[in-house]
C-alpha cells in the first residue's frame, strides 16, 4: 500500500516538476529575446540605423544557391558587438561570403566540410555556440558544425524574401522613426525551432517544405496551410532549420508573417522567391516575440490572422488597437 500511495505522489509530482522547468525555461527564452531588443537599440544608437536582416547577393530577379561573391551575412553577425561577444564579431571576415570557401553552410556535404574545416574563413567564428541566440525549451538535434539559432528577424508580412515590409529585410536601412506602425505594434524578433537533421522525420514546426510551382502568395499559403504530417512527407524538404546564426538564410535566421505561429512551413523553389516561415516553438500554445520599443510578448498561436500580419508590417497602417496580446 506504502508503495502504490509514493507511486500516486510521484506520478501527479512529475507534471508539476517538469511545468515548473518549463515555465524557468519560457522566461530564460523572454530574456534572451530581451538582451536582443537592447543590442538592436545599441546598434541603432551607434549607427543611426537597424541592421540587414541579409546581405547582398547577385541573383537578380531570380534566386540561385549563391556564389562566393555574396555577402549574405546576418543581422546577428553584426549585432554580436552589443551583445559582450566582440571576441567572435573581431573573428568575422565580412569581405568574403560567409563560409568562403564553401557557398551556403556546405550541409550538403558534411564529409567534404569536416575534410577542408580548416579551410573557412570565418570556420571558428561561426562554429561558436552562442546561448543567447539559444531558446533552452528546444531540442538540440542539429548535427551542424556551426553555432545554431532559434532567434529570427521580422521579414514582413509577404512571401517575398527580398523586398520585406517588416524591420530587417534584405540589404535594408530601416530607421526607428521609418516604423509608422509603431514601435510597440511591431514585431522584431520571434524563435523557430531548430532542424532535426533527419530527412526521415516529419517535423512540420521545423521543416521547411517545397511546394513548387506557379502559384499567387494567397494560394500558395492556401496550399502550406492544407499540408499535414500525413502528407507533407510527399514533398522533398529542409531539416536544418537554425543550423547557423551567421548567414541570413530565410531558414536559418529569418521569418515572416504570412501565417500564424506553430503552422507549416513552405518554400516555392529557392526561399528568396516565396516563402512561408513562421514564428514557432515547443512553449504551450504560443511563441516570444520582441517588439519594437524592447518588450517580449507571449502571442497565442491562435491569434487572428490580420492581427498577426499586422504585426509584422512597419508602417502598414493597420489596426492594432486592443490586440490584447
Amino acid at each position: 500500500m506504502t508503495i502504490t500511495i509514493i507511486g500516486l505522489l510521484i506520478a501527479l509530482l512529475i507534471p508539476a516538476v517538469l511545468a515548473v522547468r518549463e515555465a524557468a525555461r519560457k522566461m530564460q527564452c523572454s530574456n534572451n529575446l530581451h538582451q536582443l531588443g537592447i543590442a538592436v537599440q545599441s546598434y541603432h544608437e551607434a549607427h543611426s540605423v537597424l541592421p540587414f536582416g541579409v546581405g547582398l547577393d547577385y541573383d537578380g530577379p531570380v534566386s540561385s544557391l549563391g556564389t562566393l561573391e555574396d555577402r549574405r551575412y546576418s543581422a546577428h553577425a553584426m549585432l554580436l558587438p552589443y551583445l559582450d561577444q566582440s571576441v567572435v564579431y573581431n573573428q568575422l571576415n565580412f569581405n568574403v561570403a560567409p563560409f568562403d570557401p564553401f557557398v551556403n553552410a556546405a550541409n550538403d556535404d558534411q564529409q567534404e566540410l569536416a575534410r577542408r574545416f580548416d579551410e573557412v574563413i570565418n570556420g571558428p567564428a561561426a562554429a561558436a555556440r552562442l546561448e543567447v541566440f539559444l531558446c533552452p525549451s528546444d531540442l538540440d538535434r542539429l548535427q551542424s558544425r556551426w553555432g545554431p539559432n532559434n532567434y529570427r528577424t521580422c521579414n514582413g508580412s509577404s512571401w517575398s524574401g527580398r523586398d520585406g515590409n517588416g524591420m530587417f529585410g534584405q540589404i535594408s536601412s530601416v530607421k526607428l522613426d521609418d516604423v509608422k506602425d509603431g514601435l510597440t505594434n511591431t514585431a522584431m524578433f520571434s524563435e523557430h525551432v531548430k532542424g532535426s537533421w533527419d530527412d526521415t522525420l516529419i517535423d512540420p514546426l521545423s521543416d521547411l517544405y517545397n511546394l513548387q510551382g506557379v502559384w499567387t502568395e494567397s494560394q500558395f499559403s492556401d496550399a502550406c496551410g492544407r499540408l499535414t504530417p500525413q502528407t507533407a512527407g510527399a514533398y522533398q524538404y529542409d531539416v536544418e532549420s537554425g543550423q547557423t546564426w551567421l548567414a541570413g538564410n530565410m531558414n536559418w535566421t529569418r521569418y515572416n508573417h504570412v501565417r500564424t505561429p506553430n503552422r507549416t512551413n513552405c518554400k516555392n523553389g529557392f526561399t528568396w522567391d516565396g516563402v512561408i516561415l513562421n514564428a514557432t516553438s515547443w512553449h504551450t500554445g504560443g511563441v516570444n516575440v520582441l517588439m519594437g520599443d524592447g518588450s517580449v510578448r507571449f502571442v497565442n498561436e491562435n491569434i487572428n490572422d490580420e492581427l498577426w500580419r499586422a504585426l509584422g508590417t512597419r508602417a502598414g497602417g493597420e489596426a492594432t488597437s486592443g490586440a490584447g496580446i
